[in-house]
């Protein structure tokens, strides 16, 4: 009886559970090596910005997942088949929605033109004189390669590291592949002789797909991901990965904006075509009199120079061959021609190549869909066109072709106005979100840096004096003199510490006064070489100075001991015991040359490159395990700078380094 009642508690508490006892585990297949989206990392485990989709969703809702990585050609096979639940990392497409059900997009991705560094690339043209190397099953062979005529002269890949190898190799010469995911193979296998060329092609929409019919799991997907954009974890998720949406809004807005436009052109035309037809019919009922209706043409032709030549807008008319046959006066307030100077001139010499190609692109359409009775319906171009003193300036041009009665082009009309303001807008905020980036690594450089090693001397300082406190009789006078040795060292640095983190906070909020003035060289290096010495001390590290007679220079002097303080602190911290420093100072011309070697431990070239950069954070424990923040060097950096100087490092492993950074003599 006992024994069934424990059974039946056991099954109840199991039952008030259902995630276990139900839970549902489902197969993911994907490209094995498909970084950043999917791939199997150095631990053999699955990850990537689609894996890690993939499990929130599954935490979300409460399901087993079972990963079944594998290359791409055997991940289709295995989705089609049913050997896998969901397949992740795929690109929508027609061909293969008629197989799989796809959920809502997770992101979206631009291809690019990977191709040799010596290649030129001066339109798409080109492409038709290289060889492709094209992706086995890729989307970009029927959504692109075939409908461009590309897909002639090629060879076949497997894979994107297949596919550069053989470019690096001369085998081909460019293929078209995902931006992101052609960067991140680039980074990781150091190619140096290939890069991206030409326009963006080819949006594609990544999501997750399972079997056609699985509407179960499909909505349980759709359902998970809604959530992640709700709380706002699929953001994060992207960010991590460095994997960011397009600024949608921004582009609304110019839909908006361009939706306003076209509407206000339609409205333009269709007001228009009424006045033309309201005159038509005057002329009609007034047929009686010839004079007449050569007055009221007149009238109207009078009408219609008034507008044209007063309007803000630039009025144009081109000939089939794209040759202006008239301009009205609002060109030369926007680019400083006379209607003289442009007029029989073709519209190509104004324009940029980029805005030529685009033009030759829409015409090529424009013809083609001709041939097959289509009228193109009035485009909308954004150009940059040639000024008079030879700037260049934005205009956005609402443009239509003219037919004659058989349906062939006689010309074409437009409407071209000033969107240099726009333009600039748009660029301002740009360089703005490059500013706060920025701005938001220095606040994390602050946070770590006051989070973590502040409280490193903070905590030997404490811990010294605390054993000095309960242990005072214990000690004789020597072990007494090394303690109090160690908490001044350490307070020396914690202050050096506080010092540059004031100079940098003052620095970044621009509080940082710059008053540079004449001063005596020597003087300020044995000041600051005066303290140096007693941290150099404890190390039995001797510094040498090279004084090289009188030498002024024109620098602020807190921001010039900063520099010779960080350095030597530097060169003390990376130096071995019974080691030595060697400071010293050369005049050439008018620029003064101070360097700061040691004999101490150097570093590599992976090091060297990351130095005086914010957001790499180098940071490398000292030869008596000294903590360091890293920032020391960037103040350095940017107060060397502030007085139009340079500064740059000599080092290799084991045989210690050379700083050296220059400054005025005036």
């Amino acid at each position: 009886m006992a024994k069934n009642v424990v059974l039946t508690l056991i099954l109840f508490a199991t039952l008030l559970q259902p995630n276990t006892l139900f839970s549902q585990e489902y197969v993911v297949g994907g490209d094995f090596d498909y970084a950043p989206f999917s791939f199997i990392d150095k631990t053999g485990k699955p990850s990537g910005l689609e894996i890690e989709v993939i499990e929130a969703i599954a935490e979300l809702k409460g399901i087993n997942l079972k990963f079944q990585l594998s290359s791409w050609d055997v991940a289709l096979s295995y989705i089609k088949s049913g050997q896998t639940d969901i397949i992740v990392g795929i690109i929508f497409s027609e061909e293969r929605a008629e197989h799989l059900d796809f959920t809502i997009p997770i992101h979206t991705e631009y291809y690019s033109i990977f191709i040799r560094k010596d290649l030129p690339l001066d339109d798409l043209s080109s492409l038709y004189d290289y060889k492709l190397a094209v992706l086995d099953k890729d989307i970009s062979i029927d959504k692109y390669l075939i409908p461009m005529g590309l897909f002639q002269d090629y060879i076949l890949a497997k894979s994107l590291p297949e596919a550069f190898s053989a470019i690096e190799l001369g085998l081909a010469d460019y293929v078209l592949a995902p931006n992101l995911l052609g960067m991140n193979e680039i980074e990781k296998n150091h190619y140096q002789n290939i890069e991206i060329k030409g326009p963006s092609i080819i949006p594609s929409i990544y999501a997750m797909a399972v079997q056609k019919g699985n509407s179960e799991l499909l909505s349980t997907l759709n359902s998970g991901i809604s959530e992640l954009r709700r709380n706002g974890e699929l953001t994060r998720i992207q960010e991590r990965w460095k994997v960011y949406s397009q600024d949608d809004d921004r582009y609304k807005n110019l839909a908006r904006t361009i939706g306003i436009v076209f509407v206000i052109a339609v409205v333009l035309l269709i007001l228009f075509l009424i006045w033309v037809w309201s005159l038509r019919v005057q002329i009609r009922k007034q047929t009686q009199s010839i004079n007449l209706k050569n007055q009221e043409l007149q009238k109207s032709e009078e009408k219609f120079r008034v507008i044209t030549e007063n309007s803000s807008d630039v009025i144009w008319h081109l000939d089939e061959k794209f040759i202006l046959t008239y301009i009205s006066p609002a060109d030369e307030r926007i680019r400083g021609f006379k209607k003289e100077e442009v007029v029989g001139q073709s519209l190509f010499s104004i324009l940029k190549p980029e805005g030529i190609q685009l033009l030759m692109e829409a015409n090529k359409k424009r013809m083609s869909d001709l041939s097959k009775g289509i009228r193109s319906a009035p485009a909308i171009y954004e150009l940059e066109e040639r000024c008079k003193d030879g700037s260049w300036v934005w205009v956005e041009a609402t443009a239509e072709a003219f037919y004659d009665k058989d349906g062939n082009i006689t010309g074409y009309h437009g409407v071209s106005r000033d969107i240099s303001k726009r333009k600039k807008a748009e660029l301002m905020l740009i360089e703005r979100e490059a500013q706060l980036r920025e701005l938001n690594s220095t606040k994390d450089k602050l946070f770590s840096i006051i989070a973590h090693d502040l409280r490193s001397p903070f905590n030997a300082i404490l811990g010294f004096s605390e054993l000095l406190i309960d242990k005072t009789n214990n000690f004789n006078a020597a072990e007494s003199e090394q303690y109090l040795g160690f908490i001044n060292s350490s307070a020396r640095k914690t202050l050096t510490l506080l010092d540059n983190l004031l100079a940098w906070a003052k620095s970044q909020t621009g509080n940082n006064i710059f008053n540079p003035e004449r001063s005596d060289l020597n003087e300020t290096m044995s000041e600051v070489l005066e303290v140096s010495k007693s941290i150099a001390k404890i190390k039995n590290i001797t510094i040498f100075y090279n004084q090289a007679g009188d030498i002024e220079v024109f620098a602020d002097a807190n921001m010039l001991k900063t520099i010779l303080r960080n350095l030597v602190s530097n060169a003390i911290k990376y130096t071995h015991l019974d080691g030595e420093i060697m400071v010293s100072a050369t005049q050439n011309d008018d620029v003064i040359e101070i360097t700061v070697s040691d004999n101490g431990v150097g570093m590599s070239e992976e090091i060297r490159n990351k130095l005086f950069k914010i957001d790499k954070g180098v940071s490398i424990a000292g030869t008596a395990d000294e903590k360091g923040s890293g920032l020391g060097l960037l103040l350095c950096k940017e107060f060397v700078e502030k007085h139009n100087g340079q500064i740059w490092v000599e080092s290799e492993p084991g045989k210690g380094s050379s700083f050296t950074f220059s400054l005025p003599c005036s």
